[in-house]
């Protein structure tokens, strides 16, 4: 019998080939455990197909669609993305049940599936285990709340075991970032050090973290130090992607903020979270990472655009030197040719500069100096990430 309910399970999307297949390869194992329910797959960007347009395929033939957000914690695309693209999507099928699903979160399967991973790789007895350091790695997220789940899972995962120490870090977007932590490890004096990444999946972020942990090890030989697999797909994985979608097929649990038209505001986090700027930057978001999508003519693609403001306030401010470093930079990382620095005449925010506008994303940086040149091209060109703290707006 065909069956009734669709499941569209959602991943991030990448622009390495080989991490999309890796999803799919998962998502495909776990279909063959649920012959009950129709299984397919999308990623909310930069790889298809497209959550818009599985979604509209699948409204085709079914009329109770679930989605289930692959993620290991609830952040800014299961709250944001995910609605936006899914309001549009049910003025299309008015007769459509559409859910969202909860994201795999904090689990006590997903801390189980995290010990056996670090069992793998050392047997954790309690006499070596007292002389054992562990570090436990995320990618990171802009989201607290996410961050903060990743945090309750790490001690979860402590309480369960005698080590001498559980260190949560990460590889990007938010600190504490892998490097620091490892110091800081090698200050606390383990006899061995196990590094786990909190990963669903590989990638260039599972082999930055092996050249770290290489280095470290070469740094501090009499350190015993191993770096465990992340973790793939298992039947621990399964069996809470099981939950996940039960609890939103009975209604039970599903997520909350599908049906929110607002979302809370934090104090101090303003320009990267809550209420309208929320969905304004999710929306941004969504179309600068899909029109980077490489194309089939030989030159190379013009990534981003940027003016720098060289009116004679911001020019006396240190404009030019911010233009010749900001150059300098890209053509180091031998990324000159994907970016174009432009001076600009005034932008009308005098007394606020050297004003810094980053195309196509519509975003206006105030007060740049000389210094903040590595972090706007480490973090928003390369990176494509927010330097939140001199953000003046973001132009929809």
């Amino acid at each position: 019998m065909k069956p009734k309910i669709a499941v569209l399970v959602l991943g991030h999307g990448s622009r390495e080939e080989n991490s999309n297949l890796e999803f799919v390869s998962l998502v495909e194992a776990y279909s063959l455990t649920r012959p009950d329910l129709k299984i397919s797959h999308a990623y909310v960007e930069l790889a298809k197909p497209d959550i818009e347009t599985a979604l509209r395929d699948l409204g085709e033939e079914y009329s109770n669609i679930i989605i289930f957000p692959l993620f290991l914690y609830t952040s800014g695309h299961i709250k944001n993305d995910i609605p936006i693209v899914l309001d549009k999507i049910k003025s299309e099928f008015p007769g459509h049940i559409f859910k969202i699903a909860n994201s795999l979160g904090i689990h006590s399967k997903m801390v189980s599936l995290l010990r056996k991973r670090a069992e793998e790789c050392i047997p954790l007895s309690q006499e070596q285990s007292s002389k054992t350091g562990v570090i436990i790695v995320n990618r990171g997220s802009s989201d607290p709340d996410a961050n903060g789940d990743f945090y309750k899972t790490v001690r979860l995962f402590q309480e369960g075991n005698h080590f001498s120490f559980v260190l949560p870090s990460f590889i990007g977007i938010t600190s504490p970032l892998l490097p620091e932590t490892l110091e800081m490890a090698s200050k606390l004096r383990p006899e061995k050090l196990l590094v786990v990444p909190y990963f669903l999946f590989g990638g260039k972020l599972i082999q930055k973290i092996s050249s770290l942990v290489q280095n470290f090890s070469e740094k501090f030989p009499w350190i015993k130090t191993e770096l465990s697999s992340y973790l793939g797909p298992d039947p621990e994985l399964f069996s809470v992607m099981d939950e996940r979608i039960q609890d939103c097929i009975s209604g039970k649990f599903s997520l909350p903020c599908d049906t929110c038209e607002y979302r809370a505001q934090l104090p101090g986090l303003s320009k990267k979270v809550g209420g309208l700027k929320a969905l304004l930057w999710s929306i941004r978001h969504l179309e600068t990472h899909n029109q980077v999508a490489p194309h089939l003519f030989p030159h190379r693609n013009l990534q981003k655009h940027i003016f720098v403001c060289e009116n004679i306030d911001c020019a006396s401010k240190g404009s030019s030197a911010l233009v010749a470093r900001m150059r300098s930079i890209l053509k180091s990382n031998d990324r000159h040719l994907d970016f174009k620095i432009s001076r600009s005449s005034c932008m009308g925010r005098c007394g606020e500069g050297p004003v810094v506008v980053v195309y196509p994303d519509g975003v206006w940086y105030q007060k740049v100096s000389v210094e903040d040149a590595e972090d706007l091209v480490s973090e928003h060109l390369l990176q494509d990430r927010l330097v939140s703290r001199l953000v003046d707006n973001i132009m929809q």
